[in-house]
């Protein structure tokens, strides 16, 4: 079945059924010509996908569901997110109320704190670290922090983090490097991170999915390390951030801590091991630059 058939028995847009099967929600076959060919099976996963992202839910939880096989318990974890997020939303619009009101800023704050132990990580290091710094961690730690804290060993994590973030010096930087990274915000958008991720993620889990793509992908590589953008901006920037990372305590306070804090990290993180044991093995004489040395230590 083609495409256009598709749209009319599902009622989606063309655009929507190409995106979830960017995003791996569907795997139609591919006929002689070249086109795609939608059976009766990827049909029925596109409703279920429709009558998911219409309920509010995210791609991620949505893939969750389906490779589940709607599992009460996945959706049972969606239900208590979404009743989370309304509580939180319905309480905060009464401290607006209250504020509207007259009530005085020190009992707004104080009902503020109850509220932020309802808030994902995610939620609360954003409000804390506004702007391009914020953004700049949930590029790498996003995925990691969409729960709340539960345990003492991740509220005393949490103040780790916060002190540590708060207290390193940034590193200086050119400005013309600034000014790149200032328009660097625009393009990371939340789709294009959960991309980079969703593939980072690909490449842990199948190893052998990363051994078939490396040779292009080192060639490509040093390609670029050649062209004039790399060695004026980008190699500046990674000799900057590698110096940073060894001498500020990002490897022996930062990431030690949001180990701690999140357990989908240090899953994560496991993961990554077992991945460089498998690269190693198959590349023993791998010799990698120096920009990217323990970058996901």
């Amino acid at each position: 079945m083609k495409i256009n058939e598709v749209c009319k028995i599902t009622g989606l847009t063309k655009k929507a059924v190409l995106y979830y099967q960017q995003k791996k929600l569907i795997d139609p076959k591919t006929d002689d010509n070249g086109y795609r060919d939608f059976s009766d099976t990827d049909i029925e996963r596109l409703k279920q996908i429709s009558v998911l992202r219409s309920l509010g839910l995210s791609i991620p939880e949505i893939s969750n569901i389906l490779d589940s096989g709607f599992s009460k318990e996945e959706i049972r974890k969606c239900i208590t997110r979404k009743e989370l997020q309304n509580d939180l939303s319905i309480e905060q619009t009464e401290l607006l109320k209250e504020l509207l009101n007259g009530e005085c800023i020190e009992k707004i704050q104080n009902k503020i704190i109850e509220l932020d132990h309802k808030k994902s990580i995610k939620e609360r290091l954003l409000e804390v670290f506004p702007g391009f710094y914020g953004r700049l961690i949930m590029i790498h730690f996003s995925r990691f922090l969409n729960d709340p804290l539960v345990t003492k060993e991740q509220e005393e994590a949490y103040q780790i983090i916060l002190n540590f973030l708060d207290e390193v010096e940034p590193p200086e930087m050119p400005d013309e490097i600034l000014r790149q990274l200032e328009k660097a915000q625009n393009f990371w958008t939340d789709d294009r991170i959960s991309e980079v991720e969703e593939r980072k993620i690909e490449y842990i889990e199948n190893p052998d999915v990363f051994f078939e793509e490396f040779q292009g992908i080192e060639n490509q590589y040093n390609q670029i390390k050649e062209t004039e953008a790399f060695q004026s901006l980008y190699h500046e920037l990674m000799k900057i951030m590698k110096s940073f990372c060894e001498t500020s305590g990002y490897y022996d306070i930062f990431i030690p801590a949001m180990r701690k804090l999140s357990p989908t990290y240090e899953a994560y993180v496991q993961q990554l091991l077992k991945a460089n044991d498998a690269f190693l093995e198959r590349f023993p004489d791998y010799q990698p630059t120096n920009e990217f040395n323990q970058s996901d230590k």
